[in-house]
This record gives C-alpha cells, structure tokens and sequence, in this order.
C-alpha cells in the first residue's frame, strides 16, 4: 500500500513511550514469565492488528503493551533480578542461539 498525502500517520509524540531497556538474553531468559504476565495485553494487541490491518489504529494497545512490559521488568528487577541474570548469562555463555538446555 502506497503512502499518500490523505494517509494520517501518528504523531511523534502519540508514539513516544518510554522503551524496555534490557538485553537480548535478559529478554530471552524471560520471555516465558513476561509471556504469561502481559498474555491479555498481549492478545488484545494482536487482535486489534488482526481484525484492524492498520497498525496506525492499534497504537493504544501497543502503548499497553510495553506499559506491562515495564511493569514486569521492574518487577523482575525488585524481585529475582540476580536469578535472571545468572540465567541470562547461563543461556548466552552455553549456546549461541540462547536455548533452555
């Protein structure tokens, strides 16, 4: 689909959230926990690209993605944070494609 001047992109500021910042192996080692934490957020976010096929009009659902995101990794963070990171480290010194062994 070719983009024209009658096609309304979002705003910066209507996609501007604050970005999860951890590793590639911290995401790896926690995805299955950060799965089941935000699965309906998650869900409702593929259901809106699914049923929309417009991303421009699931941007909200998106921004709730990551807001549970946040909340999980912090958290994770308050928690079990030296837990996941020997296991982040376990994962990415033992296999380069970072598998549960």
């Amino acid at each position: 689909m070719p983009i024209t001047d009658d096609v309304q992109l979002p705003t910066y500021e209507e996609l501007d959230v604050q970005e999860i910042n951890i590793s590639h192996p911290v995401m790896k080692a926690s995805a299955m926990h950060f799965g089941k934490y935000c699965d309906k957020v998650s869900k409702e976010f593929m259901l809106c690209r699914i049923e929309e096929r417009d991303p421009r009009k699931c941007v909200p659902e998106g921004k709730a993605v990551t807001s549970c995101g946040l909340d999980f990794y912090r958290q994770v963070k308050q928690n079990c944070r030296n837990e996941l990171e020997k296991l982040s480290k376990c994962m990415e010194w033992t296999d380069y494609d970072l598998k549960f062994w």
